[in-house]
């Protein structure tokens, strides 16, 4: 078990989000945490089992057109929701409805060159980072046990996890999941007043280090 004040004790090259959606990314960059986009930063990705899986194929054939079907339209209405059927991952942000309809994806040749090279460079990073942090929100005992297990067999030095698990407990109280890498805090994660609240990052992400 891994303390939220002993991840704030380390130096990392690299902090990159794994889902379920975009309030990680979106606050690690008002915390200037975020060096360069991961592969899912900006999609939808309920499922952690989903997650590992892509991990374990070291994010191959993520949105390949063929696994691909269109959802709906994505918050306002400017985005199309478009769904790897494979990974259970949305596309939130890549598809604008200004060029994209339900039946033509316009913008798939440019969104597919983009995601292989977040690929290549996270990739990349697993190789040469002496340090790294991934935050999750939701997931079982059981899918971070397996997370872990594949995140060892991927980073070739250090890396750490924090995670989230959604659950009505005191807010950001720890999780005693008996896991060597990961924090787990609980958070109704499915709650977008928790989602939005700025206190709540700022307890989890203020004081973390990036090099």
């Amino acid at each position: 078990m891994v303390t939220l004040n002993e991840l704030k004790s380390k130096q990392y090259d690299m902090i990159y989000s794994l889902g379920y959606n975009c309030f990680p990314g979106i606050y690690m960059k008002k915390y200037f945490l975020r060096k360069q986009a991961g592969v899912i930063d900006w999609c939808i990705s309920i499922s952690l089992s989903h997650v590992n899986q892509l991990l374990k194929n070291r994010c191959k054939d993520l949105f390949v057109y063929e696994h691909l079907t269109y959802i709906s339209s994505f918050g306002d209405g400017s985005t199309l929701r478009l769904r790897d059927k494979v990974y259970q991952i949305d596309s939130a942000h890549d598809f604008p409805s200004s060029i994209n309809t339900e039946n033509n994806w316009l913008s798939y040749n440019e969104v597919k060159e983009k995601y292989e090279r977040r690929t290549e460079r996270f990739l990349t990073s697993m190789e040469t980072s002496s340090c790294i942090l991934f935050i999750r929100m939701g997931g079982t005992y059981e899918e971070a046990k397996e997370l872990e297990h594949i995140l060892k067999g991927m980073v070739k030095n250090d890396f750490y996890i924090l995670l989230l698990t959604n659950s009505e407990k005191e807010l950001l109280s720890a999780a005693n999941w008996d896991l060597p890498y990961t924090c787990v805090l609980h958070a109704l994660i499915f709650s977008m007043d928790v989602l939005r609240d700025d206190k709540v990052w700022e307890e989890l992400l203020s004081g973390l280090v990036i090099k």
